[in-house]
């Protein structure tokens, strides 16, 4: 068994979380690392991953996951959350690089400059072990 590199590890975290954010979210829409694209679809999620810990084998991040939506009805955005919470709250996957466990910390309403802007930021501690 090889001993993934930082590098590796956090690229196959990342794929775990675009996977099951690709589950959840509505067609016609879009996920981004970090920063979304100028042109994009009306509802988006953005989602960003901070290394908090490093401990023997188990390495702590934040997920974050930013979801928007433009309009004046919450709906949708919350339907989207909901589903987004329910894809990772304690959540386990295993793949052939790494183990990694999801739970729930928080979600909260950012309020936009724009006010045709809906967004929900959702925050989730996400445990990771190498295979």
């Amino acid at each position: 068994m090889s001993d993934p590199t930082p590098l590796n590890r956090t690229l196959a975290l990342r794929t775990v979380v675009v996977e099951a954010l690709q589950t959840a979210m509505p067609e016609g829409s879009a996920v981004y690392y970090q920063t979304a694209q100028k042109e994009h679809p009306k509802i988006y999620a953005v989602y960003l991953l901070n290394q908090i810990l490093n401990q023997d084998d188990r390495y702590s991040y934040e997920l974050e996951i930013n979801v928007m939506d433009y309009g004046t009805n919450t709906s949708t955005v919350e339907d989207l959350c909901d589903s987004i919470q329910d894809l990772f709250n304690k959540k386990v996957v295993i793949t052939n690089d790494i183990g990694v466990y999801f739970y729930t910390d928080r979600r909260n309403t950012v309020d936009e400059e724009d006010r045709n802007i809906i967004r929900r930021r959702l925050t989730f501690s996400a445990y990771l072990y190498d295979r």
